[in-house]
């Protein structure tokens, strides 16, 4: 029964915020928009797209502790995406972490360390970017949930750093022996990795994958969509959008993304009808490449969909 809420809650969420975007459309015009768009600028952007998983695969290599190649590390991040396309929850992770046991060899925990230090710097990137865009604008942009979140890790991490009984302590609150022992090895993982010179490399590394994604959003953005390569605009509708992605809404974030898309292009003057157009062809632009790429590592590692959902099932993972 609560499943059931949870998938109508988002999948009411991802309708909602897609009449909200189709409010208002002309569809003679926005047929027009979507003809016009040059093949030239969707393919570049298409290349554009799997070409910024590399940043990331290298970052993945990195936490794995180089026990896994480059191009595996690429490969774990498509499949991670495509998974997130098609199945909710987030199974992404899950998978992601069980290619990298096959793959690198490491232990469950090990594996899920990886991608929680993945995730959570991610979002640590996009609260700065989204607190850079609403100084940028002189307005807020309804960060607190992701600020509150994202504050609490830290502290949590400060508090494991500086007091690592107390942190262990909390471990009382987890309900289950055998989920309790699982999130006890992986507050030991954590505290290992607590070093200045863990975090400063992390760090780098993730700032070097948001410079990707946003010069791959920029690329759509001015040769699909014709926009002026102006930085304000650039990085504010990369953060609305990709903030919209972070809502727990439907796999791929349809119709969240075309949504988030068409409130910050319309800040700048763009009208529905092309903000529609523009937002709905970069979405599927991002979404069909990585899918398939996604879906064509998940083919061959001998992991399958329904080994996914069982895996997240699972107590401890």
């Amino acid at each position: 029964m609560r499943k059931c809420l949870s998938l109508a809650a988002r999948f009411g969420l991802a309708a909602a915020c897609l009449a909200y975007a189709l409010w208002g459309v002309d569809f003679h015009r926005l047929g027009q928009a979507l003809a016009g768009f040059p093949a030239w600028a969707m393919l570049l952007y298409a290349v554009t797209v799997l070409a910024s998983a590399l940043a990331p695969g290298l970052r993945l290599r990195f936490l794995a502790g180089d026990r896994i190649s480059p191009a595996g590390g690429v490969r774990a991040c498509l499949l991670g995406l495509g998974v997130n396309n098609v199945l909710p929850a987030r199974l992404g992770e899950v998978a992601k972490a069980a290619y990298l046991c096959r793959e690198a060899g490491l232990s469950l925990g090990q594996s899920l360390e990886a991608v929680f230090w993945e995730r959570f710097f991610d979002l640590s990137a996009l609260l700065v970017l989204g607190i850079a865009v609403a100084a940028l604008l002189g307005q807020g942009l309804l960060l607190y949930p992701l600020l509150a979140i994202v504050g609490g890790g830290w502290a949590f991490l400060a508090l494991l750093r500086l007091r690592p009984a107390a942190a262990h302590a909390c471990l009382r609150l987890v309900p289950g022996e055998r989920l309790k022992l699982f999130a006890g090895e992986m507050l030991t993982l954590f505290e290992g990795r607590l070093r200045a010179g863990f975090l400063l490399r992390l760090a780098a590394w993730t700032a070097l994958c948001w410079t990707g994604f946003i010069l791959t959003f920029a690329v759509g953005l001015t040769s699909i969509g014709g926009r002026p390569a102006d930085p304000t605009m650039i990085l504010t509708v990369f953060a609305v959008t990709t903030l919209g992605f972070a809502l727990p809404a439907a796999p791929g974030g349809m119709g969240v993304y075309e949504a988030s898309a068409v409130l910050a292009l319309g800040w700048f003057g763009v009208d529905r009808d092309q903000a529609f157009a523009l937002g709905l062809t970069m979405h599927m632009l991002q979404y069909i490449p990585i899918t398939l790429a996604g879906m064509g590592v998940l083919a061959v590692s001998g992991l399958s969909l329904a080994d996914l959902r069982r895996r997240a099932q699972t107590p401890g993972l």
